[in-house]
């Protein structure tokens, strides 16, 4: 569902009017009055909700979807059908679903009057600080110069605000600290093509993070795109670290400089980072897991394990593949 403190939603829409202009099919013209009120994802959606599906990998996800429209390739087209969804035929599903988002929703402008922000007494904000509409700032926050909170974004009591920091479409718990010159919930990155060329595909989720959280300066943690990104409470997070749309980082995970982790991944619980590791996307990492500095991660990584390398591997057979790619490279010793 679209966060209305966050974003003007200007569904319903119908199909006809969605689809318009684009190289998509519906089954049957009675469908075209079908009305639309937002996105979703495919496994998590609802009846009035339109969703997309394009990687047969991804197929399984119809089997809980309840949307009333999707945008689908013809060969996967059958599996939302089969759920009584509207197959919208396409080649390009994620491209369309994105320009069908764009008409759904916008964020809100930080120059809007949509109602005066809820200020605590007892919060400090500098004079240069940019307080969007509706945004409500509990007591004892501390924000420094040149801060921009968003519209309808809230911070909890007991956080501190470092300079230059950008917050937008988020909500922030208590006793967080943001080190200056971080992006919480600015847009995540994806783009798509179609036949009307390339497109910035709009994110529309949130960033919820939760209390005692610590984020170091000049990092970013993107909102969802569709959904929310959520960091727990009590992790902590080092400078110049990418957090990208869609993750969950669990309670009391530790990440160390210069990491990168890809949209849609799982951290658990207690899991500890080294400086710049990398993660791939729609990866989970296990609670109490631990990972090597420099690590590249491409697959799932179990609970309590530690993994290490390029391509990241159980630190003991990493540690194996190093020793064994050393006597490859030895010299052999001359006889005297």
């Amino acid at each position: 569902m679209i966060d209305t403190r966050f974003y003007n939603s200007h569904g319903p829409l119908s199909l006809a009017d969605l689809i318009e202009g684009m190289a998509a099919e519906l089954p049957d013209a009675k469908f075209s009055d079908e009305m639309i009120s937002c996105g979703a994802i495919l496994a998590k959606s609802q009846a009035g909700q339109i969703c997309f599906l394009d990687n047969k990998r991804h197929k399984d996800q119809a089997l809980t979807a309840k949307a009333t429209a999707c945008f689908v390739t013809e060969r996967l087209a059958e599996n939302v059908g089969a759920r009584h969804i509207i197959p919208i035929v396409t080649k390009t599903p994620r491209a369309h679903f994105a320009r069908a988002m764009k008409q759904l929703a916008t964020p809100k402008s930080l120059c809007g009057s949509d109602g005066e922000a809820k200020v605590a007494k007892s919060a400090q904000i500098h004079s240069s600080a940019v307080i969007g509409a509706g945004a409500v700032i509990e007591d004892a926050v501390e924000i420094a110069p040149y801060v921009i909170i968003g519209p309808g974004v809230h911070i909890g009591a007991g956080s501190v605000i470092g300079s230059h920091v950008d917050i937008r479409c988020a909500i922030i718990g208590k006793k967080c600290k943001i080190k200056p010159s971080s992006v919480i919930g600015g847009a995540g990155f994806g783009v798509a093509a179609d036949e009307n060329g390339m497109i910035d595909i709009p994110h529309l989720g949130r960033v919820i993070i939760g209390d005692r959280v610590s984020i170091g300066s000049q990092s970013c943690v993107d909102r969802g795109q569709i959904g929310d990104t959520v960091v727990e409470s009590d992790v902590k997070i080092d400078n110049l670290v990418q957090i990208a749309h869609n993750c969950t980082i669990g309670e009391g995970t530790v990440i160390a400089g210069h990491t990168g982790i890809s949209g849609s991944c799982n951290v658990g619980k207690g899991v500890q980072m080294g400086g710049n590791v990398g993660l791939a996307d729609h990866l989970s990492v296990g609670d109490g897991a631990s990972i090597a500095a420099r690590a590249g991660v491409m697959h799932n990584i179990p609970a309590g394990e530690v993994w290490s390398g390029i391509p990241a591997m159980p630190i003991r057979e990493h540690m194996r593949v190093v020793n064994a790619t050393r006597k490859l490279v030895q010299k052999p010793k001359k006889d005297v």
